[in-house]
C-alpha cells in the first residue's frame, strides 16, 4: 500500500505544478487556455490513480 501511494507522488506533483500554471495562466487573461490546462493536469493525476485502483483489484 505504501508503494502504491509513493507511485502516486510524481503525477501529484506534477498535476500540481500543471494546476499552478493554469492559475497563472487565468489571471493573465487567456481563461479558454486556463481550462484545458486544468483539464489536462486533472488527467495527470486522475488517470494514474484509476490504473492503480483498477490494478489493485485483480
Amino acid at each position: 500500500m505504501a508503494m502504491n501511494v509513493g507511485l502516486l507522488l510524481f503525477p501529484f506533483a506534477v498535476a500540481w505544478y500543471t494546476a499552478s500554471f493554469g492559475l497563472w495562466t487565468w489571471r493573465q487573461g487567456n481563461v479558454r487556455g486556463a481550462i484545458g490546462i486544468f483539464v489536462v493536469a486533472a488527467a495527470t493525476f486522475a488517470l494514474p490513480l484509476y490504473l492503480l485502483l483498477i490494478g489493485s483489484k485483480e
